[in-house]
């Protein structure tokens, strides 16, 4: 019984683990709190019966037993134990996984009662007034073959809990109240009664006495077996023949003598409280109809008075049950169950089918200030969220407000997946769809200082774009060798800046903060070229007309490729740039309103960034030039129109001339 019911628990377990392991993807389903509260359970019972019996010592009403005495010992085998039960149960609670039954149980239960020996010498009185001893001796174990009829009220504590569309665990355990326990017998027994007559002769006349001597004396009338085998009898009788004809006389003797009725019943005479216990696996057909399977414990302890002077035979013919004798037996039954559960009644709410979850991703990687939103909710309602983090980490919000428009905010929340997503609301529930917080990328970009001389190492590279007061380390190569990395905090300005470096080429440029890494392009510093001597000849180049290279380099929707009809302004701001070492270029990129302000504020730099290395490539130097990103604060047209978001998707280049 123990391995059954390890089974059951065990088989709940892998169930509502399995159940548990992609709920995203299945279909939503009422659980016990939207269920309903009343349930009829009809359950058939099937398994094997034991007793222990308990009898009253019953020698002392033998009149003068002999030491030889030996009632037996009775035992309970075979058992058997079929029926069924009916229920009516309530479920009360908010959740409706506790509740309380009550109904009718009927067992029809069967087994062998067995007294494996009797044998008893005693004084008793014949049909003929002689004082004999009386010797009966059962010729096999005595056995009963019982049909039993067993009722009782079972009031029981109901637990259930349903963690998948199809299935639920449930589990019953109370006390039942017998109504009655009927024991109908019928036994195999057959007894040897022989007897031992004494005369003595007194001065009234000759008279009988009781001969309680295990050695009978040589005038005592006997009547057994013994004596006949051993004297022998005159007529040639057969040893039933002899018997036969001593009972014809009067005399209480026989020899396997059945009892006149081999049939009978008891029941037993006080009732009594017992106790079942009863786990089960359920399987929903729907929400109002289950299946049910599991096993069974019953436990009884009945209590009897034992029949007044009890002797299991006395007279030859006579009989009193085994069970007769019995003060109490403890029985138990146990095996399996098979059930159906109807759910009906109480209110009902319908589950929501949908309940609009959205995220706002951290500000930085490793940040907890992230959120979920959600929305469809019961306004100025106290709710409790649970979720799950990862398919491992169980969070709760407690006790929140619903706001006026329905919607809840989950703060201070960081990256991950977020799954089984609900909303308790007293006894309602609703399920949301999962949703998923990211770290964002660090877009870092890079402007840069050269160093003042050939051999000094003052030159410095910033990089911005990281997230202020947060522990940055930075990687990279110089001249194609690992350098030491840089390992400090972000300024207030977003930044890091890495100073104390020479000329050379800087290349494989990773800050990492917490788990998250940004790659930077790769930096040249240089040595800046001599001022230009003041000629008439430059002085007549530094006041020509600059061209008007302002015509915006157009750019699609998130994308930093140049477009072909842009060729032709780089090309101008090429040769106008070569034509005058004072002038350089100041790239300014911008984007349209959509996407967050980080996230724009990183493209539009990118995008200067790409005019910028166009230039460099095409053979302007890259001290001349100066990239910038604006983000989406100076929009020229509506961002309300995709034409009007096109136009401030761009990059402008500006000439400027160098202060002498």
């Amino acid at each position: 019984m123990k391995k059954l019911l390890f089974l059951l628990i065990a088989a709940n377990g892998l169930l509502s683990a399995t159940a548990q392991t992609d709920t995203t993807t299945k279909k939503q389903y009422p659980n016990d709190a939207m269920m309903h509260n009343w349930a009829i359970d009809v359950n058939v019972l099937g398994g094997v019966l034991t007793r222990g019996f308990t009898t009253a010592n019953s020698i002392g009403n033998y009149q003068n037993a002999l030491s030889d005495a030996n009632l037996g010992n009775l035992k309970f085998t075979n058992g058997m134990s079929y029926g069924f039960d009916a229920q009516l149960g309530y479920f009360f609670n908010d959740s409706k996984h506790f509740g309380i039954g009550l109904g009718f149980m009927y067992l029809a239960q069967s087994g062998d009662a067995t007294l494996d020996y009797f044998h008893v010498q005693y004084q008793s009185t014949d049909d003929l007034n002689n004082v004999s001893r009386q010797i009966i001796t059962a010729n096999q174990p005595v056995k009963e073959a019982l049909t039993i009829t067993n009722m009782n009220i079972p009031l029981v504590l109901k637990y259930k809990d349903r963690f998948s569309k199809r299935f639920g665990f449930s589990a019953d355990l109370g006390v039942l109240y017998n109504l009655t326990i009927k024991n109908s017998y019928n036994t195999n027994a057959t007894f040897d009664y022989e007897e031992i007559v004494r005369h003595v002769t007194t001065s009234d006349g000759t008279i009988t006495v009781y001969d309680n001597s295990l050695t009978p004396g040589a005038t005592d009338l006997q009547i057994t077996k013994d004596h006949f085998n051993n004297t022998g009898h005159p007529d040639g009788q057969s040893i039933q023949q002899y018997f036969a004809g001593e009972k014809a006389l009067g005399f209480n003797v026989g020899l396997a003598q059945a009892p006149t009725h081999k049939t009978g019943s008891m029941s037993y005479t006080r009732g009594n409280l017992g106790f079942i216990a009863r786990p089960a696996i359920n399987y929903y057909f729907s929400d109002n109809v289950a299946l049910t399977l599991g096993a069974y414990l019953i436990y009884q302890p009945f209590n009897n008075t034992p029949t007044s002077n009890y002797r299991l035979t006395d007279k030859v013919g006579d009989y009193s049950s085994v069970l007769n004798n019995v003060t109490k037996s403890n029985d138990m039954s146990y095996g399996g169950s098979l059930g159906i559960r109807i759910l009906f009644g109480g209110k009902k709410t319908q589950m929501a089918k949908v309940m609009g979850v959205s995220g706002v991703d951290p500000t930085a990687c490793g940040l907890t200030d992230g959120s979920i939103l959600l929305t469809g909710l019961t306004p100025a309602k106290q709710v409790t969220v649970n979720y799950t983090v990862d398919g491992k980490t169980n969070g709760t919000a407690a006790d929140m407000m619903v706001q006026p428009d329905g919607r809840l905010k989950i703060e201070k929340l960081g990256a991950g997946s977020y799954t089984n997503i609900s909303a308790t609301m007293g006894r309602h529930q609703i399920a949301g769809t999962p949703v998923s917080l990211t770290n964002p990328p660090i877009n870092i970009y890079e402007t840069s200082t050269n160093p003042s001389a050939a051999d000094a190492c003052d030159g410095t590279i910033t990089l911005a774009g990281l997230k202020a007061g947060q522990k940055v380390k930075v990687s990279y190569n110089f001249n194609g060798s690992p350098h030491a990395p840089y390992v400090g905090i972000v300024g207030s300005n977003n930044s890091v800046i890495l100073s104390g470096l020479c000329t050379g080429t800087y290349t494989n440029i990773v800050a990492g903060v917490n788990d998250c890494k940004g790659n930077g392009n790769d930096v040249t510093l240089s040595v800046p070229p001599p001022p230009a001597a003041a000629t008439e000849g430059n002085d007549a180049k530094s006041k020509q007309p600059l061209a008007d290279i302002t015509t915006p380099i157009l750019f699609e929707f998130g994308k930093t490729s140049i477009h072909p009809s842009s060729y032709p302004v780089l090309e101008d701001a090429i040769l106008q740039v070569g034509k005058n070492d004072n002038l350089y270029i100041i790239c300014e990129g911008h984007t349209d309103s959509r996407g967050s302000a980080q996230i724009n504020e990183t493209l539009s730099f990118k995008r200067a960034q790409v005019v910028k290395n166009y230039l460099i490539k095409h053979g302007v130097p890259a001290e001349k030039i100066v990239a910038v990103g604006r983000g989406s604060r100076m929009p020229i047209a509506t961002n309300e129109t995709e034409e009007g978001r096109a136009k401030n998707r761009r990059v402008v280049m500006t000439l400027n001339e160098r202060s002498k």
